[in-house]
């Protein structure tokens, strides 16, 4: 009978030094994560308050990250949060096609890509892209295969085109 009521001692005592654990951390943090927002490009905010003011401000997850200061206001939790954020915003593709077109003159496929956090625009053919790397690391697997297929698509009908020549003139 007397064990039972030392073990429910001891688990008071653990259970309390959680608590006391818990709250501690909690008062170690300077801000908290209130929402986390997302535009209509993609982009993520995180909407976070100061702990004890009204305050709130708006942060994009890599902005939060690259801060040491910064991240050591925020509990555990929160810092899982802005990585994940964070790390979800790089995995986006930099570029996206918004528009192909025909060009007469080149007698080629044109595409009209989009950079995602501006709204500056590259015009290039399919084989241009192709044989840019860093254009090509930054698209989407969807339209490196449009892409790609086009390209291949092009030299195919080059080289037929090519080589009937070659016959016409010989």
């Amino acid at each position: 009978m007397r064990f039972k009521k030392i073990s429910s001692v001891f688990e008071f005592a653990i259970w309390f030094l959680k608590r006391y654990h818990n709250q501690h951390q909690i008062q170690d943090s300077i801000y908290r994560i209130v929402e986390v927002k997302q535009s209509t490009n993609g982009q993520y905010k995180l909407v976070v308050q100061i702990i004890g003011k009204s305050t709130v401000v708006q942060y994009a997850p890599e902005e939060i990250a690259v801060s040491d200061r910064m991240l050591e206001g925020f509990s555990k939790r929160d810092i899982r949060t802005i990585t994940y954020f964070a790390c979800e915003q790089n995995k986006k593709p930099r570029y996206k096609i918004i528009m192909q077109e025909f060009c007469d003159t080149l007698n080629k496929i044109l595409f009209r890509l989009k950079k995602r956090d501006s709204d500056e625009t590259i015009l290039k053919t399919a084989g241009q892209i192709s044989l840019d790397k860093n254009l090509i690391t930054n698209l989407s697997q969807e339209d490196v295969c449009s892409i790609s297929y086009i390209a291949g698509y092009e030299q195919s009908t080059h080289e037929k085109c090519a080589n009937e020549i070659k016959k016409i003139n010989f």
